[in-house]
């Protein structure tokens, strides 16, 4: 289940998809279907609040205690001898035996909610692999949220082949408004911060006269042509001593870490 997004006041679309789900939960058979759900819950020791979780942190907890239990009964004396009984051990089972005992586990053990909503559904001609509609059954059992969410943009990253870079694009939607893009900006930052050249804030480089004084003279006095491995610490050291006047405070860790870092934001390593 995906965890909750920060809370923000939601602007509904009022599209197809949420009169959809309006009309399933509507539905006498949806309604019985959930229904049993909450009282299988109940029935093997693991209840969901009557009105439901109120943090993310909650369900967690009571997911946890799930499948514990559903192990736990699974591993019962109870479970094995009915398999015992209905199976007699044997690797290779038959259609009846397979189906009996198929029947005996959604009766016995803690129900698997993730089949019923592919059941749920697959009844109103939804594809289970519909992640949005997935979502929403999730949280209209867990969380009590009744409306259907369309989201009001998508991001998407697609490789650059000729830089061979991801690179992020909001899409917008005929229904898209520049509030959505600005009151969900959290979501947008998120994703920024995988980018390659992400640097953070956009703040003036203060120290940037300094520090490429101090890379141009690295790049003078490092001979290029010299195909052997480099002795930085020493190559270090003599920059050091060039500038340790003009920039007291400098050491040869803080030189290496300017030299490595200018080259990263001028594009150079």
């Amino acid at each position: 289940m995906t965890k909750p997004a920060k809370l923000i006041a939601r602007r509904y679309i009022y599209d197809q998809n949420y009169y959809k789900a309006q009309s399933m939960i509507r539905d006498p058979w949806f309604i019985e279907k959930v229904n049993w759900l909450k009282k299988r819950f109940m029935g093997v020791g693991c209840p969901i609040p009557q009105r439901f979780f109120k943090t993310y942190k909650a369900y967690l907890s009571w997911n946890k205690k799930y499948w514990e239990r559903y192990a736990e009964m699974e591993r019962s004396s109870e479970f094995l001898e009915a398999k015992q009984r209905i199976t007699e051990n044997k690797e290779m089972m038959s259609k009846e035996e397979f189906e009996a005992f198929e029947g005996f586990k959604e009766d016995f053990l803690p129900p698997e909610y993730g089949k019923r909503f592919n059941e749920i559904l697959k009844h109103f001609n939804i594809d289970p692999k519909n992640k949005g509609f997935c979502h929403f059954l999730e949280f209209y059992l867990f969380f009590g949220e009744t409306e259907y969410h369309t989201s009001p943009f998508s991001i998407t990253h697609i490789r650059n082949f000729e830089t061979n870079e991801m690179e992020m694009f909001i899409r917008i939607y005929r229904y898209t408004k520049k509030e959505d893009i600005l009151r969900h900006w959290d979501w947008v930052a998120r994703d920024q911060k995988h980018l390659k050249d992400f640097v953070g804030k956009n703040k003036a480089w203060k120290t940037f006269d300094r520090d490429i004084e101090i890379y141009n003279y690295y790049k003078e006095i490092k001979d290029p042509k010299v195909k052997r491995q480099i002795n930085y610490r020493a190559l270090d050291a003599r920059l050091w001593v060039i500038f340790e006047k003009k920039w007291p405070k400098l050491t040869t860790n803080h030189i290496r870490a300017i030299i490595n870092r200018t080259r990263k934001r001028l594009g150079e390593i």
